[in-house]
């Protein structure tokens, strides 16, 4: 059985004076019981996690419902259930309280004589030369700023960047990163997505190839629900072929380039990432049309926190250089230049 609310009446006033009743009575406090509440099930859940009485978590939320002028949460047996005012100021506390966070860290870099951090990640290959001589430039010319890169799942990162604890994100543009408080702006338009070969693979002679041909290869095929699997499955089938089963399955690029080097095998690539591949030397692009493109790649931030300065200036630097020519030309790949260093040898 459900328990209403208990009755608030809200009295008419201009947007002016809510505010100044909303900065005036508005502690601390409230935003992170607030934000708590609407992270947990009952009273009793976050007066654990901030070491207080129920009774006392249940009389804050009634400070904060009388200052709003609304309820902001449904009781019942289960629990507490979020009013659509609630979900606002939820939404709104979460920002906030993560300004603060960003600004204790901004004066404690202040204080410890640094100039802050910067956490960035990137999901995709085709931006990674691009990224190195960015960040390394940016490093030389700021020395005292941590720069972090992470690692993480597309929507793991994503909450990462709207929780602030990441701040900035390269990606190819994907639904999940479609959330309100993200913003993205393009890096790398869409691109071919293209076979290549062993440097002697012997299907490089051949100027007409069948796509049941191809099926019948050695590659290296893409994980199980990678991007690259889905377009390359996508593709035979439009193709009327089978999809590629023979090979080895990995989505490591440096373990791709290995195998390229030390047998006869396909593998496919978006062509920015086959284009540094052949630059160095461990791989050449197939003469076949798959017929296939992948998304464009994007840098993704959260556009509701002020950003840390180090991420202002270095999302400053990468959108200015992202039309450039450096932008455009492939540069090799660490890893698998590398490989071809190394100059491993076919058995």
């Amino acid at each position: 059985m459900s328990h209403p609310a208990p009755p608030i009446v809200a009295c008419p006033m201009s947007a002016e004076t809510f505010a100044h009743i909303l900065l005036g009575r508005l502690k601390l406090r409230h935003l992170r019981i607030m934000l708590a509440l609407s992270e947990m099930p009952t009273a009793a859940a976050v007066a654990a996690r901030f070491h207080v009485s129920p009774a006392a978590v249940s009389k804050t939320l009634a400070e904060i419902e009388d200052i709003v002028g609304m309820p902001l949460f449904e009781r019942s047996r289960r629990g507490l259930h979020l009013t659509e005012p609630g979900r606002e100021m939820a939404a709104h506390a979460a920002v906030l309280l993560a300004q603060l966070e960003r600004l204790a860290e901004s004066l404690q870099a202040v204080r410890a004589g640094s100039q802050g951090a910067l956490r960035i990640a990137f999901r995709t290959m085709s931006v990674q030369p691009f990224l190195a001589r960015a960040m390394s430039d940016f490093y030389r010319d700021h020395p005292r700023v941590e720069i972090s890169v992470i690692e993480g799942g597309i929507g793991e990162l994503a909450d990462q960047l709207v929780d602030g604890s990441l701040d900035l994100l390269f990606a190819y543009d994907d639904p999940r990163l479609s959330l309100p408080a993200l913003r993205t702006a393009p890096m790398v338009p869409a691109q071919k997505v293209v076979i290549v070969a062993s440097p002697d693979h012997p299907l490089l002679t051949r100027r007409k190839l069948a796509a049941r041909e191809l099926s019948g290869q050695q590659w290296c095929i893409p994980v199980a629900g990678s991007r690259m699997l889905h377009l390359l499955h996508a593709a035979f089938h439009t193709l009327g072929a089978p999809a590629p089963s023979l090979g080895i399955r990995t989505s490591d690029v440096a373990a791709t380039a290995s195998l390229l080097q030390a047998g006869h095998f396909l593998a496919v690539f978006p062509e920015r990432i086959a284009a540094q591949l052949t630059l160095a030397k461990v791989a050449r692009v197939l003469r076949f049309e798959l017929g296939s493109r992948v998304e464009p790649v994007v840098a993704v931030w959260n556009d509701e926190l002020t950003p840390r300065t180090p991420a202002r200036l270095f999302r400053e630097l990468v959108m200015r250089r992202a039309g450039e020519t450096v932008m455009a030309e492939p540069v090799p790949l660490l890893a698998a230049r590398a490989v071809a260093a190394a100059g491993v040898r076919k058995r």
